[in-house]
């Protein structure tokens, strides 16, 4: 699952993760992800972005976690600050990425995140 406010943000990260073989599914806003999981959708991943409006990437963790997900959470910012990034570890967020990161970085945290996570991700290969 990709959340992300900024839709050249979601296409880019999309093609990347379908590059590596799995199909994202993307949300532009944190509630309507936060509807689909409460919907029964299953994720194995979950990527979100930090500032967003009407709800901030720390916000949505905290739902997502109070709804039972357990999920890696890779969080990717470009206005992260000191006390955000403790507070995301605090809520259980895999890693807290400052942007720009290169493909090759994200690569390396997804791939690490989902195999420490014993993930059952669906593979499109």
């Amino acid at each position: 699952m990709i959340v992300d406010d900024d839709r050249e943000n979601l296409q880019a990260m999309t093609l990347m993760i379908e590059a590596l073989g799995y199909r994202p599914l993307t949300f532009d806003d944190p509630r309507s992800a936060l509807a689909a999981i409460r919907s029964g959708l299953r994720t194995s991943l979950v990527i979100t972005d930090y500032r967003m409006p009407g709800m901030d990437g720390l916000q949505f963790v905290e739902a997502l976690r109070g709804m039972g997900n357990t999920a890696p959470v890779i969080m990717l910012t470009a206005h992260g600050s000191i006390d955000a990034y403790f507070k995301s570890f605090s809520l259980g967020v895999f890693d807290f990425v400052n942007k720009p990161v290169r493909d090759t970085e994200l690569r390396r945290i997804i791939m690490t995140a989902l195999e420490g996570h014993g993930s059952t991700a669906l593979r499109t290969r």
